[in-house]
């Protein structure tokens, strides 16, 4: 399956990746972006297999950062990746598209 990112998944990662370059180094900033890389594969390989938050929107952890991805089935050939965001931030946040 096919995988699409929004603009706001790019301005989320790069902040996240700002935050944790400036708090720890760029060794933890990269780790974080790998981690993200890590749950693509996941999502297009089993979307269904993630557990739907609201409406047809779904969801996959981080294993070692504090985040998750939300994500939909827009066809059977592709997902759209919504928003990457922080354990603790809005619920809503990323979910007006």
């Amino acid at each position: 399956m096919r995988i699409r990112l929004t603009r706001q998944v790019y301005s989320e990662l790069a902040a996240a990746m700002d935050y944790y370059n400036q708090e720890a180094g760029s060794q933890l900033a990269t780790e974080f972006y790998r981690e993200f890389k890590r749950c693509l594969p996941h999502i297009a390989a089993f979307p269904h297999s993630y557990p739907v938050v609201r409406q047809n929107v779904r969801r996959i952890n981080f294993r070692r950062f504090p985040y998750h991805i939300l994500f939909e089935i827009v066809e059977e050939s592709y997902v759209k990746i919504l928003v990457v965001k922080h354990d603790r931030r809005d619920p809503d946040f990323g979910l007006d598209h």
